[in-house]
């Protein structure tokens, strides 16, 4: 389970750094989604429809953020979070969002904060345009996880694209004349592609390892915030250009 063995890995550099004993406390809420998305110019985003949240971890003024479809509010020290199981999305959202405040107090990553206003059309953009430099544009892509931008810039540059999403309020959508598929289909979707865009909220909502699974083979990135700290870990591709 790679969130497990994140947080392992997490909790020895806490150690290290003694980071353990600090005073200084994780302070968890979710944000509003004008505070974490701002303003954006294209609708659609699952912040403002409100299935998902960001949660803020905020360590010593160094700021982690994580989606979830399960927010919650938490104050606690890193050797109490560590203690927690990791069987329900709030625990795993509290323990990436932590995650990813650590490192970023540490110095190892950056882009740990969500875009705002025009940021997250700025980064499908430059996403999409990346991809097309490195890959062929007859290959075969499969974005895990719709977002609209992401959508629409990537099939603009691709000519076969599949989209699976869990909200069921999206499924059955077309954009750019792909009908976005259920989640529950994953692994069909994956299998077909060469090429895999993943949200990087699988973190939080136990699918990750699936998607790694399935994904054997084929070119995986993952895409956003969420998966900063792992990514750094375990060497994943992340695509992240305008996040703070």
């Amino acid at each position: 389970m790679i969130l497990e063995e994140l947080r392992q890995k997490w909790y020895r550099r806490v150690l290290e750094h003694n980071l353990e004993s600090n005073p200084v406390s994780i302070e968890m809420f979710p944000l509003k989604p004008t505070e974490a998305i701002g303003k954006p110019s294209r609708t659609g985003y699952p912040l403002m429809k409100g299935r998902e949240v960001i949660i803020q971890a905020s360590l010593a003024g160094s700021i982690g953020h994580a989606f979830t479809d399960a927010p919650s509010e938490y104050t606690g020290t890193l050797s109490e979070l560590r203690a927690m199981s990791l069987d329900t999305n709030i625990a795993r959202a509290r323990l990436v969002a932590a995650a990813n405040a650590t490192y970023r107090f540490l110095g190892l990553i950056g882009e740990t904060r969500h875009c705002r206003d025009e940021g997250p059309e700025l980064c499908a953009a430059k996403m999409a345009l990346q991809l097309a430099q490195k890959h062929s544009s007859d290959s075969r892509v499969t974005i895990v996880g719709f977002q609209p931008a992401i959508a629409h810039y990537i099939s603009e540059e691709f000519d076969h694209v599949r989209i699976t999403d869990m909200n069921p309020t999206d499924i059955g959508k077309m954009i750019n004349g792909i009908t976005i598929e259920s989640g529950e289909y994953n692994s069909a979707a994956i299998k077909s592609s060469d090429l895999v865009l993943a949200t990087g909220s699988t973190l939080t909502n136990a699918s990750i390892d699936d998607i790694i699974q399935c994904s054997s083979g084929k070119i995986l990135y993952f895409y956003g915030v969420t998966i900063a700290a792992a990514a750094y870990e375990f060497n994943l591709k992340r695509l992240c250009f305008e996040a703070g």
